[in-house]
């Protein structure tokens, strides 16, 4: 009867801690832009119970493009935001302290792509007088499009018609059906693009430009409140960064999770595609990038404050 007792007694023991366990941990409320590669490492951390093992719960919610995803943020619906570091920025020059918690990528993502069917446009010059799609206004993609269009010497608002489409799936219909002659697509929409042989083409890639695409973006009141939440964040998410880059198999049981529908050898095109460089190694944003970046929103917005680097970019928050 004695050892029935202490059976018990340990079995509600081990259960009661367990429960205060899973009472303790702190849920995190986390937007994604979009369903993309700079994400990947957030499911890595899932994946492996990085989160969990620092006591800390994901409850992502998906929205359509960087624009709804940091109204969000700034409103409070969210605590962090895996977008663009132009939100930081944007965030911050309305005095809405926009901060960068760890990068997750060190390059663009996106491409501006067109059916292969349209013989006449070849560059983003060729595009001049047509409609392109972006995801949303004051996104990522509008921010680089106007960017380039500037470059190449031409004004974004008299000389192209900009229109906020969607992610990759609107996008693809909104071309397909001519409401767009060109749309920006990002990994691993265009490696789904080019799965399809034959059909669509690039006519201006981004990708190898060094650029703060994708970001773990909160904001300066949410730090203030919750250091010690930020900090186990950043610890995970900085292991998922380090576990990819020395284990290719790790990132390819992400792009898996995240993308189930996918062939294998699509699977293997998107994971080749990301390993090559694209994301984070350090979680650290580089000065030099956040120049460029600051740089590229300026010509897209001349009358955007330009913040200090120290000033957006968190890095107290990382592991020494």
């Amino acid at each position: 009867m004695h050892k029935v007792l202490r059976s018990l007694a340990l079995v509600l023991t081990i259960s009661g801690a367990a429960s205060t366990a899973a009472q303790a941990a702190t849920v995190v409320t986390m937007g994604a832009a979009a369903l993309s590669a700079g994400s990947l490492p957030i499911v890595v951390a899932e994946q492996k119970g990085l989160f969990e093992a620092e006591g800390i719960t994901i409850n992502q919610l998906d929205f359509k493009g960087g624009g709804p995803a940091v109204q969000a943020l700034a409103g409070g619906s969210l605590d962090l935001c895996i977008c663009a570091a132009d939100h930081a920025v944007r965030l911050e020059a309305r005095g809405l302290g926009g901060r960068i918690l760890i990068a997750l990528a060190d390059h663009h993502s996106y491409a501006v792509m067109t059916l292969a069917s349209n013989s006449k446009v070849t560059d983003l010059v060729s595009l001049k007088g047509q409609k392109i799609g972006i995801t949303s206004a004051g996104s990522l993609t509008d921010n680089t499009l106007r960017y380039a269009i500037k470059e190449a010497g031409l004004d974004p608002d008299k000389d192209f018609q900009i229109i906020g489409i969607g992610l990759g799936g609107a996008m693809r219909a909104a071309l397909q059906s001519g409401a767009i002659a060109a749309g920006l697509f990002t990994t691993p929409a265009i490696e789904l693009n080019q799965s399809e042989t034959g059909k669509y083409k690039i006519v201006d890639d981004f990708r190898k430009m060094p650029y703060p695409a994708q970001d773990l973006v909160v904001t300066e009141s949410w730090l203030k409140k919750n250091p010690e939440t930020a900090r186990a964040v950043a610890r995970a998410v900085l292991k998922a960064l380090q576990l990819i880059q020395s284990d290719k198999a790790v990132l390819r049981a992400a792009v898996v999770k995240m993308f189930p529908k996918f062939t294998p050898q699509l699977v293997d095109t998107v994971t080749d595609s990301v390993a090559a460089g694209y994301l984070s190694k350090d979680g650290k944003m580089t000065e030099a990038s956040y120049e460029l970046l600051t740089k590229v929103m300026q010509i897209a917005d001349p009358s955007l404050k330009k913040a200090p680097y120290k000033d957006v970019v968190a890095l107290q928050y990382l592991p020494k």
